[in-house]
């Protein structure tokens, strides 16, 4: 004979595996905002200079981190992922700061390519 510690045990797991799952309990859709990120912008400004940052995926799926510094751009990273490209872009973003650049993202920008 079964005990009644051992009885009550299997009929709640068979409750908790065949009881429908209520709403609250569905689980959300999940999203990967991390994916839907394709071009990360930064100015950052002290006294009078302004520098920036900008990490941004190719039509090829890489990506390239770019820093202009007293006018000049320079691609400072170039990567397969974008983790990568971002991964460098705050690391250049917290030494600036640490030399008393304010750095903030900005959703507008435009970029003037010159040959």
């Amino acid at each position: 004979m079964i005990s009644n510690g051992l009885f009550l045990f299997v009929l709640a797991v068979s409750f908790m595996i065949y009881s429908p799952r209520s709403v609250a309990q569905e689980a959300a859709p999940q999203v990967d905002v991390a994916a839907e990120v394709s071009d990360i912008f930064y100015i950052c400004k002290r006294d009078k200079l302004t520098r920036w940052l900008r990490a941004y995926k190719l039509d090829n799926g890489k990506c390239h981190t770019q820093y202009s510094k007293e006018g000049y751009l320079q691609i400072i990273s170039s990567a397969t992922y974008f983790t990568s490209c971002e991964g460098v872009l705050h690391s250049v973003q917290k030494n600036l700061e640490e030399g008393g650049f304010k750095c903030s993202p900005s959703a507008k920008y435009s970029v003037i390519e010159l040959d």
